[in-house]
């Protein structure tokens, strides 16, 4: 490394007067700055690695071992929220199967019934080994078991028993654990029916999935998972030897904290200490219904392993990381002080004035670069210093010029975005930013319309000239500005109105302008296509011409005013259209609904008329005569007694008196099925029945399920379906006719049970069919859905779903007629909406949409 200095600079012919006083120029500050520079360099090098590692490293540990504490503990909580999940979830669907047991009220002709669907609960529910039911005064009547023989009628009295009487008393019991012979976990479940004489089921249930599912869970390498009942007392752990001992835990304090909380602990207990004595991290998550609890424990030895990993390995780190700090610190410290002496030399001597001197460091680096620099600036400022002021005020002021022009363009493009549409603000802006930035006075703003202008926007006019140019034409005189724009549709530049043609003939309008406000303008056209649609006009009071770039910017101005004007106009047609076509559309839809029902309505109309005339007094005639028969061929038996006839005459009598009642019979039951029909279409023809009034939607919808699933029970007694019931609360009171939302619903839910009938005659065994009803509220309206999983319905089938007579069912059947009169009530009688939502093989649903408050003509009859 080479430093000198160039021996012909100032400093270096003062050197040899300095020598001979015994002292070197700079040496001995030098020599004290070196010293202080290298110590510093070294000291700040490796107190900003260390402070830099060190920080970083307890930054680190600190997060990592919040971080690392808040994932274990979610973790377990979240392992010990699953596993209390599933447990909840199996003891629940015990309780919903064993709910099927309670349904049927005892009978003498109901114990077979119960029998066997006891036994089909057995299959279902592997985990139940045994189930009893008992009669409403407490006498065992059945015990289905696994593990012994069925007993029927066995007599024993349980009414004291607390599984009966806690189950009567809350409707459902949950027994305490026990064990069988020393081996599997049980516990006794009972559940009491709705109905007063339905009983209580008793099922025995086996708890071993609890036991395999807390040996599955995984903590760590030696963490653990068990369950612990409302006493503290351990009911599931991997070492089934603690259950078998009845082990008490309620004295550990994470149990202690889990049962005071409600079953759940927020954070982990760091003291905390399992049955064994060992340190623990613990969480835990409540069992529902059961009143138990689900905790995890982690040693806190192995959850904290890897924080006391890492703190080995920081410490490692900034041992090493100092010590090479150090060598590094020296190292660079020595190379760095030489040169930047001598370049602090020579910036002292720049600094003073001296542009001449030269630095020479030999180092190969950034530093010799540097120097380079040093000595190529100094001569550039020996070449430019005499012109730089003039350079800089020159250049300042044509960037303040060019920012000026810019941030005036942009604040119009901003007015313009935010203002669609309108028009004032824009030209507003443009002339209040044309006026300022060509130290205008004042700015007006002109429209063409092919024979005159008219101001659209005006800037500072002077008031007098504003009120006389007020809503009034400006029609172009001769020789003037304005009139050579319209002839030549170009700039035009007036440098002194007062030696312009129009003020030397006299133009008022000029002369005005003239003598009011000034003596120079700048005319500017606004043009589309070369189409004149306006001028753009700024006027100074002094005599000095408008600059290019200034008569460039408001010409820029002209073009956005013409774009702002476009999409003005172009908006303006927009909304005019979009209106015309929604009101088109919308008229259009009314069109097509009221010519949907007046064609549905008169072709029901002619159809019914039709029947009541020609089907309804024949069909009459065939009941009342068919009855009228019937009784004859009672009074023909008793005359036929008293006459004298051999014993086969008799029995041949006998014989067809029978097999004409018979068909008698026939002709009575199907004239009532065509009088049922021809009372359907009638019903289907008028527009309701009954008062409409304010009715609860839930209870409307329950009560419907009921009905119909006692039907359907009623009609086949091997019928069976799950119901589900979302109903919201908020759905509350609607105003309706309750009768005809009722049949609509019964008519919905028994086509939901027949689909899901037919589904399960063709499905494997493990289908079941389901259907769910739910209620919502949207506000003003109410929103009914009837879903099952039946068979679906196919596109060509859905098409003609509401078609009066169209039906699928075989005949004898159905009528055809119960979704069309359904939608007749929804949409014509209540004013609501019944859509459909079907998969074929999987799902439908009927959506049905009510208008909270009934529309003033909305009442039977009121619509055509």
């Amino acid at each position: 490394m080479s430093i000198s200095l160039h021996p012909d600079t100032p400093q270096a012919r003062t050197a040899p007067s300095a020598a001979a006083a015994g002292v070197v120029p700079g040496e001995a500050a030098g020599r004290g700055i070196r010293t202080r520079l290298f110590t510093k360099y070294v000291a700040l090098f490796v107190a900003v690695v260390a402070i830099a590692l060190l920080a970083n490293g307890l930054f680190e540990v600190f997060f990592y071992y919040r971080e690392h504490k808040a994932a274990l503990i979610r973790v377990q909580h979240e392992q010990a929220e699953a596993a209390a999940a599933k447990i909840g979830q199996f003891v629940k669907e015990i309780e919903s199967q064993l709910g099927w047991t309670t349904q049927l009220p005892w009978s003498a002709g109901s114990i077979e019934q119960r029998r066997f669907d006891a036994q089909r609960l057995l299959r279902q529910v592997p985990a139940v080994t045994e189930l009893a039911q008992v009669d409403a005064t407490g006498k065992e009547r059945l015990r289905v078991s696994r593990l012994a023989m069925d007993a029927i009628d066995s007599g024993i009295d349980l009414s004291a028993d607390p599984k009966f009487t806690e189950a009567v008393a809350h409707k459902v019991y949950y027994g305490p654990v026990y064990f069988r012979r020393e081996s599997e976990p049980y516990m006794t479940l009972a559940l009491a029916g709705a109905r007063k004489d339905a009983g209580v089921s008793i099922a025995e249930v086996n708890l071993k999935l609890i036991w395999d599912v807390v040996s599955q869970i995984k903590v760590g390498e030696h963490g653990h998972a068990y369950v612990v009942g409302p006493e503290g007392r351990l009911i599931a752990h991997p070492d089934i030897s603690l259950v078998l001992r009845n082990t008490d835990m309620s004295g550990l304090a994470q149990v202690r904290a889990a049962q005071a909380g409600g079953g759940t602990l927020s954070d982990a207990l760091p003291e905390a200490r399992n049955i064994q004595g060992q340190k623990v991290l613990t969480t835990s998550a409540p069992i529902e219904p059961l009143h138990w609890t689900m905790l995890v424990e982690l040693p806190v030895e192995e959850a904290y392993a890897a924080l006391y990993a890492s703190l080995q390995r920081l410490a490692i780190v900034l041992l090493a990381a100092s010590i090479f700090a150090v060598l590094a610190g020296i190292f660079l410290a020595r190379r760095m002080v030489g040169p930047i002496q001598a370049l602090r030399s020579g910036a002292e001597r720049i600094g003073g004035g001296d542009f001449s001197q030269r630095i020479s460091i030999k180092t190969g680096d950034e530093l010799e670069g540097l120097a380079d620099q040093f000595n190529d600036m100094g001569a550039r400022l020996q070449e430019s210093y005499a012109d730089l002021e003039k350079r800089v005020e020159l250049r300042t002021a044509e960037l303040s010029e060019t920012l000026e022009q810019q941030t005036a363009t942009s604040e119009v493009l901003e007015v313009i975005s935010s203002s669609p549409g309108e028009l004032a603000p824009v030209f507003y802006k443009m002339l209040e930013n044309a006026t300022r930035v060509c130290g205008a006075s004042f700015g007006v703003m002109n429209l063409w319309d092919g024979e005159s202008f008219t101001i659209a926007a005006d800037y500072n006019v002077p008031a007098a000239i504003a009120a006389s140019r007020k809503d009034v034409e400006i029609r172009p005189r001769p020789n003037s500005a304005l009139a050579e724009v319209v002839r030549t549709r170009e700039v035009v530049h007036v440098h002194d109105v007062r030696n312009t043609p129009a003020y030397l003939a006299g133009g008022p309008a000029v002369r005005a302008i003239s003598d009011v406000a000034g003596a120079r303008t700048i005319v500017v056209p606004m043009l589309k296509e070369n189409e004149l649609i306006g001028t753009i006009a700024v006027y100074r009071k002094e005599v000095r011409p408008f600059a290019d770039k200034q008569i460039a910017l408001v010409e820029n101005f002209t073009k956005q005013a013409v774009i702002a004007i476009e999409n003005a106009r172009l908006l303006k047609q927009l909304r005019e259209r979009t209106t015309e076509l929604s009101q088109s559309l919308d008229n259009l839809r009314t069109a097509q609904d009221r010519l949907i029902q007046t064609e549905k309505l008169a072709s029901l109309g002619q159809l019914t008329a039709g029947i009541a005339h020609e089907i309804k007094n024949p069909l009459n005639f065939v009941n009342n005569f068919s009855s009228v028969s019937t009784e004859l061929i009672d009074e023909l038996n008793q005359a036929l007694q008293s006459a004298s006839l051999d014993g086969k005459t008799k029995e041949e009598v006998d014989e067809l008196t029978g097999m004409l009642r018979s068909n008698l019979e026939k002709v009575v039951q199907h004239g009532k099925r065509a009088d049922s029909i021809v009372r359907n279409m009638l019903l289907h023809s008028r527009a309701g029945s009954g008062e409409h009034r304010p009715s609860d939607i839930n209870a409307i919808v329950e009560e419907s399920l009921n009905l119909a699933y006692h039907g359907a029970r009623a009609e086949r007694p091997a019928f069976n379906v799950t119901l589900e019931r979302e109903f919201d609360p908020g759905a509350g009171m609607v105003d309706v006719y309750p009768q005809e939302i009722a049949r609509v619903l019964l008519n919905l839910i028994s086509n939901g049970f027949y689909a899901a009938a037919k589904r399960k005659e063709s499905a494997t065994d493990g289908f079941e069919p389901t259907l769910n009803a739910a209620t919502k509220n949207l506000g003003d309206k109410v929103e009914i859905r009837i879903r099952d999983n039946g068979t679906g319905i196919p596109p060509e089938v859905k098409a003609k779903l509401f078609n009066p007579f169209f039906t699928t069912k075989p005949a004898g059947e159905g009528t055809g007629l119960g979704l069309s009169m359904s939608h007749d009530i929804v949409v014509k009688q209540h004013g609501g909406t019944i859509d459909v939502n079907t998969t074929p093989g999987v799902f439908t649903e009927f959506i049905i949409t009510l208008p909270r408050q009934m529309a003033a003509d909305d009442t039977p009859g009121g619509k055509n």
